[in-house]
């Protein structure tokens, strides 16, 4: 029989794989919070969770790598959650070539651009070993720093809070809700800055072209 902890686990691993793939808006930060008590509690240790963590957020990413590449840019365009026009796709393309695979780990921490880049990094023209090698640095770093500062965050509420595990569990799970939508509102307004600052800059050019145009034609 499983205990209460490693179910736990099982669950975040799960949501990690989910998340893994792209998908925006899965809940994980309240399983991150739950585990992280139960940590604190001496009930599973870190390091094995943390691991498992992070080999699931990497299958995630390498099923999302797989679908991209299978499906392709018109299939990643279609999804009206992204938002996403050809010149994001060029955009992310012109990164690519800057940066190299290192925009994978990039894109790990930097929300707006992560499923993009896990759905396209095929036909980018990165190989699956090498999408695998970049994605594992990103998926081991972003999921030791989640875990470890909610092991601290959780080390701190049970010293504030007392031996009430009841009600440290109720609260623990309403700042990991809370946390779940703080994260998702950042990554959300960060996208939608990003896209009216690029649609801004381009009606900038647009206007410039034709005013250029308006004074050459006089």
């Amino acid at each position: 029989m499983f205990s209460s902890a490693w179910i736990a686990n099982l669950v975040l691993d799960l949501l990690l794989i989910v998340e893994g793939t792209g998908m925006p808006g899965v809940p994980f930060q309240p399983a991150f919070f739950a585990v992280a008590m139960f940590i604190t509690q001496g009930q599973v240790p870190f390091v094995p969770c943390w691991i498992f963590a992070s080999l699931a957020n990497l299958l995630g990413n390498v099923l999302g790598y797989l679908i991209g590449n299978k499906l392709g840019e018109p299939f990643v365009l279609k999804l009206k959650f992204l938002r996403l026009e050809p010149e994001d796709i060029e955009d992310l393309r012109s990164l690519a070539n800057k940066y190299g695979p290192w925009v994978v780990v990039i894109s790990r921490w930097f929300g707006p651009i992560r499923t993009p880049t896990i759905l396209l990094a095929g036909t980018l023209g990165m190989n699956l070993p090498v999408y695998t090698l970049f994605s594992s640095m990103g998926a081991f770093s972003w999921n030791f720093a989640w875990l470890w500062a909610t092991w601290q965050g959780s080390k701190l509420l049970l010293t504030i809070l007392g031996a009430n595990a009841s009600q440290n569990w109720l609260i623990a799970m309403l700042i990991g809700w809370g946390l779940a939508f703080a994260s998702l509102t950042v990554v959300m307004g960060a996208w939608h800055r990003y896209k009216n600052n690029r649609d801004s800059s381009e009606e900038d050019v647009n206007d410039n072209v034709d005013n250029h145009s308006e004074q050459h034609a006089k």
